[in-house]
């Protein structure tokens, strides 16, 4: 197998916008011959070249997403050849593997993940853990918009701050930023947790219907704007905060020493 010829002709390929079926592509496009590599980091020198296409970034993501899935299951991807490009779903659908990357990456990393975990040294753009099933994504860096968006199941952990809409229309899972999050945490979520350490802005669980979202720190305006449903967690400092435009749910303040979510 020409590994690159492989990769040139998925990359040329349409695209469809349902990272499913570019998924499905990809998986079809390698076909049954054995790799003729042994390890994701061979896999990226080889396809490096072409990343001056436009449409480098998602489609280099889910081909080497494919490619994983071929390989033993421990891999490590060293991302500094790339100079400034990002990958875009890198760990899409995976399951049972371990994967560590070092380096940023770009947006839907690890979505739709079923088993497994994906260890990012760095940065996530948007939609990370996107409908995640199962397993886990460990963030070293910081993670932007829509975190764990219409996730099931699983676990996402992010080291420093997540951006706006973490949790949004979460069903499942656990989402934990040890940092602070931005606007509209865990807005129109369902269930699930979100556990934030730090500070949440304006908006901290705007329209949810359930789930449970903790705040270590402090909050923005708005609480629970127009919330319905679940439970929000404040830290003692908070007592005596209120929540806006609510219709059901219920606001809770920890005390010291009480267990945290």
């Amino acid at each position: 197998m020409d590994l690159k010829s492989v990769f040139e002709s998925y990359l040329n390929a349409p695209y469809t916008e349902s990272l499913a079926k570019d998924f499905e592509a990809a998986i079809a496009a390698l076909g049954q011959e054995p790799l003729p590599l042994g390890s994701l980091q061979e896999a990226l020198q080889t396809i490096v070249p072409a990343r001056g296409h436009m449409a480098f970034a998602r489609k280099a993501g889910l081909f080497l997403s494919a490619v994983r899935r071929r390989l033993p299951a421990d891999q490590t991807l060293d991302l500094s050849g790339l100079e400034e490009a990002l990958l875009d779903c890198v760990g899409v659908f995976g399951r049972n593997f371990d994967l560590t990357v070092k380096g940023n990456l770009g947006a839907f990393t690890g979505a739709h993940m079923e088993s497994g975990t994906l260890t990012v040294e760095g940065d996530t753009g948007d939609q990370a853990g996107a409908g995640m099933k199962g397993g886990v994504l460990h963030v070293k860096g910081l993670a932007e918009n829509n975190l764990g968006h219409s996730m099931v199941g699983g676990e996402i952990l992010v080291e420093r701050n997540a951006y706006d809409l973490i949790g949004n229309s979460m069903v499942g899972g656990r989402i934990v930023v040890r940092g602070n999050a931005g606007y509209s945490a865990g807005y129109r979520m369902m269930g699930g947790v979100i556990d934030i350490r730090d500070l949440a802005w304006d908006q901290a669980g705007e329209e949810m219907v359930g789930g449970r979202i903790q705040i270590g720190g402090h909050i923005g305006r708005e609480l629970g704007l127009a919330m319905a449903g679940g439970e929000l967690a404040l830290n003692e400092k908070n007592d005596g905060a209120q929540r806006t435009k609510a219709s059901g749910g219920k606001l809770v303040i920890l005390k010291k020493g009480k267990k945290t979510a």
